[in-house]
């Protein structure tokens, strides 16, 4: 057994997973474990390597709900894997049901069609719950559900009904759906406006389009270099809903890339053309789409959204991905109006930094705001710059003076900060606190998913934009 092993497994019986027991058996894999969810993680050593195997099972049919191979290289990635198998784990013990309200005269014909709806349901795992009752019952019950679903019979009283729910809403089922006891057609229905609902009222994943025009088609991308896996991550926005994400691994980011993306996305049933914006989130200094390089001690100029918007015949938008990632977090919420991002990657000890002031991106003369890895080599540290971006002390103490700066500069209301080494943020507020004043410290909220920031930044960006030119 591996050193690695031995911390790695170390490190996972030293978490603690809300209403779960880690049981360790002799052949040393980890077993977890709640009335919900049964879990694994088993070490296999094979040809001089060591396998990780990550598995989640619901206990109530035995369906997967996580399953993940990789071998132990790297800590931070071993650990971050788990992070993601932890929170599945959450996520299915604390599955959220939606109880839907259908309704007709007398709830006779209702309560068949009801029963239809939650076979379906369970039968393709969704957490939907159907209820049947006369349309008296919903002005007085109605509130109590996510949503109500009218029968084409009272179909006539849905403005009556939606006055008197207006926080719920109120779905009228067409005759040939209803009439044919179509209960597919109706589970879809329901499921697209929820989800609809939840967007337009900043809540779930799509914030993004709750002050926008709902009738457009957006890709975004979102490029960032890792240790040793860079990514070009997208998703597709498609009238106000998340219609397919997705990543790509890749080892250098050039033309074939972007073919590559295109073929994968048409595979997918979808055309480049297709898009009213492509939005490209990308490190590095970025001028008015012109992406601005240092080779050889001299700038090299890239006139990447021209291009990409001649290959892929849309209008295409680029910006510094620190930048879309404070834009995402700024949507996500409705509380702060100047917000920071600040990304710092395990072993690089250039921070990268974006801002939203007074509600609007700050990126400066050039495009050049947020690119703050020159500080740091004036900063006096308690070791070497290069050793503290591989210590979660000597990062902590990095950060802090990154953030100082910032603090100091533009008084943010929150900042956000995405680096694995750092998952505490009330230590990072310690460090902060050796120089600053406490109350002179914003929120500090931590960020698990630097990609989800920027994708939805950059969604919002390019929805902006096509509402001013309009």
């Amino acid at each position: 057994m591996s050193e690695l092993t031995q911390v790695y497994r170390e490190w996972i019986m030293a978490q603690q997973l809300e209403g779960c027991t880690l049981i360790k058996n002799e052949e040393g894999n980890i077993i977890i474990e709640n009335d919900l969810v049964k879990g694994w993680v088993g070490f296999y050593d094979i040809d001089e390597m060591t396998i990780v195997e990550l598995r989640l099972e619901r206990a109530l049919d035995g369906e997967p709900a996580f399953f993940l191979h990789f071998e132990l290289e790297d800590l931070v990635r071993a650990q971050d894997l788990f992070n993601e198998m932890a929170d599945a784990l959450y996520s299915a013990t604390h599955l959220e049901v939606k109880h839907v309200l259908l309704c007709c005269t007398c709830g006779v014909t209702t309560t068949f069609f009801s029963n239809k709806l939650n076979e379906l349901s369970q039968g393709f795992g969704l957490d939907y719950d159907f209820t049947a009752q006369p349309i008296e019952e919903a002005k007085l019950n109605g509130a109590q559900f996510a949503a109500v679903l009218l029968a084409p019979q009272v179909g006539h009283q849905r403005k009556a009904v939606a006055e008197a729910l207006p926080n719920t809403p109120v779905i009228e089922l067409p005759g040939k759906i209803f009439g044919a006891y179509d209960a597919a057609a109706a589970l879809r229905l329901v499921v697209d406006t929820l989800s609809g609902s939840r967007a337009a009222s900043g809540e779930g994943a799509l914030p993004v389009v709750r002050d926008y025009d709902k009738t457009k088609r957006v890709l975004a991308l979102s490029y960032i270099h890792r240790e040793d896996e860079p990514t070009l991550s997208y998703r597709v926005l498609d009238h106000g809903n998340i219609a397919i994400s997705g990543m790509l691994v890749r080892r250098s980011f050039d033309v074939q890339t972007f073919d590559d993306l295109a073929a994968t996305l048409r595979v997918q049933g979808w055309k480049t053309t297709e898009f009213d914006a492509i939005g490209i989130a990308v490190p590095g200094v970025v001028d008015n789409g012109v992406l601005v390089e240092q080779h050889d001690g001299r700038e090299v100029h890239f006139e990447l959204a021209s291009k990409m918007s001649e290959l892929w015949g849309a209008k295409v938008f680029v910006d510094y991905n620190a930048s879309a990632a404070a834009i995402g977090c700024y949507v996500a919420q409705d509380k702060y109006d100047n917000v920071v991002f600040h990304a710092q990657a395990v072993g690089v000890a250039d921070g990268e930094q974006g801002y939203v002031v007074d509600g609007k991106p700050l990126v400066g003369r050039g495009g050049r705001s947020g690119h703050v890895g020159p500080l740091a080599r004036g900063y006096a540290l308690g070791m070497e710059l290069d050793d503290a971006a591989w210590r979660v002390n000597g990062m902590r103490e990095l950060v802090a003076r990154y953030l100082a700066n910032v603090i100091c500069t533009l008084a943010p209301e929150a900042i956000y900060v995405w680096c694995d080494l750092l998952p505490d943020m009330d230590e990072l507020r310690e460090e902060l606190e050796k120089s600053l004043p406490a109350d002179a410290i914003p929120e500090l909220v931590g960020v698990a998913d630097y990609d989800e920031c920027v994708l939805t930044g950059e969604l919002s960006l390019c929805l902006s934009r096509l509402a001013a030119k309009e």
